[in-house]
């Protein structure tokens, strides 16, 4: 367990390495530069000299766009990241990114999380009860809805709902942000404002993320359904809830559960598009941000740490299947 264990935290350190390398590439060759943007007009008003604009751009490593130029560019990127120093913020007023991290990856996090448990609690369930009454009206009903949510685009249900909740009918006016503009008052009124805004971007999540999973519950549940031992339970005499709750659903949860290990970079990366159109202030607006205009380092530095997250969620799962199952047994 333990070899198995640090063999795969080895592998992981070699696959975020090439990562890093890739990311560094591809941001790099972006057609913004958020130092060239800001400092574009005192170069053309001879506010600023050419020469003096080439070293601020080479005490970034950004002075040279060719090959070496960008692969010497990611060695003193990459030797600071292993000091724990992901930079600093361009667009944030030089915060260090690891701060712009940590300050709005909670408001991402509360939101996904709350989002994955209604997201759980009600897929899981429909995905059994379709697979139990396979082809069946209910099993038709909710396949459609499920199609249909998993067809929307989040920025297009978000505009729409804003559009038809907010504006139309007012329910959720003023929308956009944490809390309302002005608003005072005690911590419980702040706290209730701030779910009530919060809503909409939990229910978009929530809509869009329910028929994937719903469908992978029902396939693997039928896979289970068609098993001897499900048949020989039943010839038990066993009742149909034991059957489905305490020998079905337990032998879908390895499956289940390398599903749900890839959320943890969602946990705490947010969702660019959805924190986007209602102005959330969390990670995956500031990331958003980041690549709109050019920060380089934030935009590394947001990527690795979805990266991180991910090879984490995959080393979890791994190990969270023995758990499930005690038959898996992990490699030496």
């Amino acid at each position: 367990m333990v070899k198995y264990v640090i063999k795969r935290i080895l592998l992981a350190l070699l696959i975020l390495f090439g990562v890093s390398l890739i990311l560094y590439f591809l941001i790099r060759l972006m057609p913004v530069n958020f130092l060239e943007d800001k400092f574009s007009g005192q170069l053309a008003n001879g506010e600023l000299k050419e020469e003096d604009f080439k070293r601020i751009l080479a005490l970034y490593g950004l002075d040279d766009n060719s090959f070496k130029g960008i692969l010497k560019g990611y060695w003193g990127w990459f030797t600071n990241f292993i000091k724990g120093d992901m930079g600093i913020s361009f667009q944030y007023e030089g915060e260090p990114v690891s701060r712009v991290i940590g300050d709005r990856m909670g408001i991402s996090f509360g939101i996904s999380f709350v989002a994955l448990i209604l997201e759980v609690l009600i897929a899981v369930p429909i995905g059994i009860k379709c697979a139990v009454n396979q082809y069946g009206k209910f099993d038709y009903a909710m396949t459609f809805l499920c199609m249909v949510g998993i067809a929307f685009p989040s920025f297009f249900l978000g505009n729409l709902l804003i559009k038809w909740l907010a504006v139309d009918l007012g329910w959720f006016d003023p929308m956009g942000g944490l809390n309302t503009s002005g608003l005072t008052g005690n911590w419980f009124v702040m706290f209730g404002d701030m779910l009530w805004h919060l809503v909409l971007p939990i229910f978009v999540m929530v809509v869009l993320s329910i028929g994937s999973l719903m469908r992978y519950q029902r396939t693997n549940t039928l896979e289970v359904l068609n098993a001897d031992y499900i048949r020989t339970a039943r010839a038990k005499g066993l009742s149909e809830g034991t059957v489905i709750y305490k020998h079905v659903f337990r032998n879908t949860l390895i499956p289940l559960i390398t599903t749900l290990s890839f959320t943890l970079p969602t946990l705490f990366g947010g969702a660019m598009i959805t924190e986007t159109v209602f102005d959330i202030p969390g990670i995956g607006n500031a990331a958003y941000q980041a690549l709109k205009v050019g920060d380089i380092p934030l935009a590394m530095g947001y990527n690795m740490f979805i990266a991180i997250l991910t090879v984490i969620g995959t080393l979890l799962a791994d190990i969270m299947y023995a758990v499930a199952d005690p038959r898996v047994k992990l490699g030496k």
